[in-house]
């Protein structure tokens, strides 16, 4: 076989990797040795090819950057490699150089795509005109290129592997390049020069300008079938069902498939649910996404350490279980929001260790190393790498820089062993024998062809930039093609409408057949449960019970009937506890002497047992012949004495002027006080002796309907906007009631 290039031209499907596959086994069989170059996520596909052909040595599978590295290896022109995060970092210290503090990490992130692609396509910043926002680019790009000295980005491997000396050892019988859609000019001047040397084996879908192709396959007939289902759900749950059977042995009615022969295609956004309900169906899917380092267990708690506006999840996330749950429960963020929480639920020492965790010191690195031991991160290297880099764009605030370079860092894919379910991009150079490919309709597979920011399609095609490809070139459709074609059987399934409303299939599907039950859930008989309401309470009831029993839920009202003092006023709740434990706090004890008069002789919290209900006073003291009844409240909370929110202290007052209490009553004062706040009275004159407040009027037929209720029974949920601050969380089984 002669040195040269072999570019071989065909649609998706048509045999390409097939006639790869042909030449490299005859190189094979000769004792050769051959190169396959192809994307990183093709290696255990085409080693699975090659195994199902016999058992062969001296083929090695290599990415195209891993080539040109190991030519530069070879020649002795290796320098430190510049990762992703690395090329961000460095276009961000070069932005904040030209223009000033305040460069956004997303800014960064889209000058260094720009340059990235003026690499790939051989352009010098020199090509770029000097004005307008090409121009700013330009200057960025001169920058950046100062910066990087002494290093190499990806890019960078490019360009000099064109011009190193090609020592590559042992030398290749053959090198084939196969999985990709089209190459760019720098990769294929590389290819070019390579084949000077050996024979280079091309397969490409979209040839570019210039080449001819040594050989051009037709498209191959392919198998396909196209399902149409009501929703996502019951179009989810027919995958799995599908699923499932393909793999079921055929004594049990199944196809007897192996997980390797098969693939799931899906939009990237409907992945985790599949991946939630493999349990449920008993399925061996594997995650086929590319993972960033902040999606890994330990990258997922140094993003909740540095979380801007941090949430019950990032809370959670770090081990402080209390606060976090409430807060997830509440749907608060940021730090501000979480602090009032803490104060009023009492959990301040959680808080205050959350915030130390979180503040850095004068040493950040030091801070860091430190944060990431307490948290259990083992591989600190790569999170401390990134901060070093961010330390580098912004020694002022690492902090935001840190989070975004973390966000960019992406994983090498792992090797799964049960059935890959892909994104598309992740799903194009592998096939499978049957592919079942999820929301076939329109705008879900596309290739998101759009203008560039910096250089419009108009400047592509003139003067020094005409080596770029122009970005709205069209190939949606091969795409779409592409993405159909992944296996020799395809199932392509469609939900007839969404939530947002009917949705536009990409071709007019038949609605199946039911499959049968492929879960134990979907299989076995079973009714929901739901748990028998209580039909009776015994003891008195608080009267707020019964109030809250007629507005709110009968059986949260039922499950808190015992009331605590530390409910809604837990600052006063501490004083009632302990109060030499406050006199010592700098901001309570100035409040405490101001209003020592009030607070000498209060009885905190006082249980008043009635015939049918109790009461509990929040705050009671005696002058003589008369009565101060205090309504305790949280700092700055604004008073809740209504007929229809509070019935304690008018049922109180009543029973006080009235004589039903043991000893002599003259007057009543009704007083409102909040934490930290001066008490003020609810009414200037007291109630007197055998007066009615006017607000029982309106208490006494609602009291009279809540214990005829309370009697009857049974509490049954009743959900309501009161439900998510619910402390029961879920044991109603809200959601079917």
């Amino acid at each position: 076989m002669k040195a040269g290039l072999y570019p071989v031209l065909g649609p998706p499907a048509s045999g390409k990797t097939t006639l790869a596959l042909d030449w490299a086994l005859r190189v094979l069989e000769r004792r050769g040795r051959v190169l396959w170059v192809g994307l990183p996520h093709q290696r255990a596909y085409v080693y699975r090819l090659l195994g199902a052909r016999g058992a062969f040595l001296g083929l090695e599978f290599l990415s195209l950057q891993a080539l040109y590295y190991r030519v530069l290896a070879e020649a002795g022109w290796l320098r430190p490699l510049l990762p992703g995060a690395g090329r961000v970092a460095l276009v961000g210290e070069a932005l904040r150089e030209l223009m000033g503090p305040g460069v956004a990490p997303g800014e960064a992130r889209l000058f260094a795509r720009a340059i990235a692609e003026l690499k790939r396509s051989g352009l010098s910043p020199f090509a770029l005109p000097k004005e307008g926002e090409a121009g700013r680019l330009r200057r960025v790009y001169l920058a950046y290129e100062r910066l990087k000295r002494g290093s190499l980005d990806y890019d960078d491997f490019r360009h000099k592997a064109i011009r190193a000396p090609l020592r590559l050892y042992p030398e290749p019988s053959l090198v084939v390049v196969d999985g990709f859609r089209e190459v760019g000019p720098l990769d294929l001047r590389f290819l070019q020069r390579l084949a000077n040397r050996v024979p280079v084996l091309l397969t490409l879908e979209v040839l570019p300008e210039g080449l001819t192709p040594w050989r051009e396959l037709a498209p191959r007939p392919l198998r396909r079938e196209v399902l149409a289902l009501a929703n996502p759900v019951e179009e989810a749950r027919y995958l799995l069902k599908a699923l499932k059977r393909a793999l079921a042995p055929r004594a049990l009615g199944g196809e007897g498939l192996a997980p390797e022969e098969v693939l799931v295609v899906a939009p990237e956004d409907r992945i985790p649910g599949l991946l939630l309900l493999k349990e449920e169906y008993g399925l061996p899917l594997e995650d086929g996404r590319e993972r960033s380092l902040a999606e890994t267990e330990e990258g997922e708690r140094v993003l909740a350490l540095l979380s801007p506006y941090p949430t019950g999840r990032d809370l959670l996330a770090l081990g402080f279980a209390r606060l976090g749950r409430k807060a997830l429960r509440l749907g608060l963020a940021g730090e501000e929001a979480l602090g009032l929480l803490a104060e009023r639920e009492g959990l301040l020492e959680e808080w205050r260790a959350f915030l130390a965790l979180r503040a850095p010191g004068q040493d950040l690195l030091a801070w860091a190393e430190e944060a990431l031991e307490r948290l259990g991160v083992e591989a600190k290297e790569p999170f401390l790498a990134r901060l070093r880099l961010a330390l580098r764009v912004d020694q002022a605030d690492p902090l935001a820089w840190w989070r975004s370079l973390i966000l960019d860092e992406t994983l090498p894919p792992e090797v799964g062993k049960g059935i890959p379910v892909l994104p598309p991009l992740r799903a194009t150079g592998i096939r499978a024998r049957r592919a079942y490919v999820l929301e076939w309709v329109a705008g879900r597979y596309t290739l998101g062809e759009r203008e560039d920011y910096f250089l419009l399609e108009e400047l592509r095609e003139e003067g020094p930039l005409r080596g770029l490809k122009r970005r709205l070139r069209g190939l949606d459709p091969l795409f779409r093609e592409e993405v159909a074609s992944r296996g020799e059987e395809v199932v392509l399934l469609y939900p007839r409408a969404g939530p947002s409303g009917p949705l536009e299939p990409l071709a007019e599907g038949r609605r199946p057949e039911p499959l049968p039950p492929s879960s134990r859930l979907e299989a076995l008989p079973h009714t929901p449960f739901r748990p028998t309401p209580p039909s009776r309470a015994r003891g008195l009831p608080t009267l707020e019970a019964l109030r809250r029993f007629l507005e709110e839920c009968p059986l949260r009202v039922y499950l808190e009937r015992f009331p605590t003092t530390d409910g809604e006023a837990r600052g006063w709740a501490l004083l009632a506890k302990d109060p030499k434990a406050l006199e010592a706090d700098p901001a309570v004890s100035p409040w405490l002497q101001a209003h020592r008069e009030h607070l000498e002789g209060m009885r905190f919290f006082v249980p008043w047992n009635r015939e049918h209900y109790r009461l509990y006073l929040d705050g009671v003291r005696w002058e003589g012949d008369a009565v101060h009844i205090y309504r305790l409240l949280p700092e700055e909370a604004r008073p809740d004495l209504g007929p229809r929110k509070r019935w304690t202290e008018w049922k109180a007052i009543e029973e006080l002027v009235q004589g039903r209490f043991t000893r002599k009553v003259e007057a009543v004062y009704l007083w409102v006080w909040p934490w930290l706040g001066e008490p003020s009275l609810h009414r200037k004159i007291p109630y007197r002796r055998g007066q009615r407040p006017p607000a029982t009027k309106e208490i006494d037929p609602l009291l009279q309907q809540a214990l005829a209720l309370w009697r009857e029974g049974p509490f049954a949920p009743r959900p309501g906007n009161y439900c998510h601050t619910c402390d029961f969380q879920d044991i109603c089984r809200k959601e079917e009631g």
